[in-house]
C-alpha cells in the first residue's frame, strides 16, 4: 500500500480536532505516494476540515526507479499544498536541523488550530529501492558521487566538530557501546 496513511491520518487529526485537544498528526510519504489517490483524498480532507496534521514527503527523487518529473508535472512537491488550501515548504532533506525546525514548527502551527502544512524534504536515495531494483540503469555515477557529498550524517557530524560536541574519543566510546 502507498499513501493509504494519508486519509487515516487527516481522520485521525480531525477527530482530534472535534474533541478540542491540541493534539496534532505527523504523517511521512515518499514522493512516489503523491502520486496517489489516497495522497489527494488524504490532503482535500485535511485542507478542507482544517485537520491539525503535518504531512512530510521524503522526496528523494525516485518512486522506486521512476523520475519524479515523471510523476507530476509540479516544479516542487511542496507545491501541492497550496491546491489543498495549506502552505507547502520546500526543505533540504539533507540537513537534519532545517526538517526538525519545519517540522517541529508545522506541528505546533497544527497543534494551535493553524491547519495542516505540508512538507518536501528535498533528498537522493544513494541505495537500491529494494533488492530488486538497480539504480545503475537509471544513474549515474556522477550524480551519485555528487549526492555522497551532501550526505546527512557527514554533514552533521561536521557541524557537530564545528560546535566542540563530535570527538574522537566520544566517537570510540559510542562504537564501544554499541559493541556490547
Amino acid at each position: 500500500p502507498v499513501s493509504t496513511q494519508l486519509p487515516i491520518a487527516a481522520g485521525f487529526a480531525h477527530a482530534q480536532s472535534m474533541k478540542k485537544t491540541k493534539n496534532a498528526v505527523l504523517c511521512y510519504l515518499g514522493d512516489g505516494g503523491t502520486s496517489e489517490g489516497d495522497f489527494h483524498e488524504g490532503m482535500n480532507f485535511a485542507g478542507t476540515f482544517q485537520a491539525p496534521v503535518v504531512y512530510l514527503c521524503q522526496n528523494n527523487q525516485w518512486a522506486i526507479s521512476v523520475p519524479r518529473k515523471r510523476q507530476t508535472a509540479s516544479r516542487t512537491i511542496a507545491q501541492k499544498g497550496m491546491a489543498y488550501g495549506f502552505p507547502g515548504i520546500f526543505v533540504d532533506g539533507n540537513d537534519v536541523l532545517a526538517v526538525y525546525k519545519v517540522t517541529r514548527d508545522a506541528l505546533e502551527k497544527a497543534k494551535n488550530g493553524g491547519g495542516p502544512t505540508f512538507i518536501e524534504a528535498f533528498t537522493f536515495r544513494r541505495l537500491m529501492h529494494t533488492t530488486a531494483d538497480d539504480p545503475t540503469r537509471y544513474r549515474t555515477p556522477e550524480e551519485e558521487k555528487e549526492w555522497e557529498e551532501k550526505d546527512p550524517l557527514k554533514r552533521m557530524r561536521v557541524y557537530l566538530e564545528n560546535k566542540g560536541i563530535w570527538t574522537q574519543e566520544w566517537e570510540e566510546e559510542l562504537k564501544n557501546k554499541a559493541k556490547k
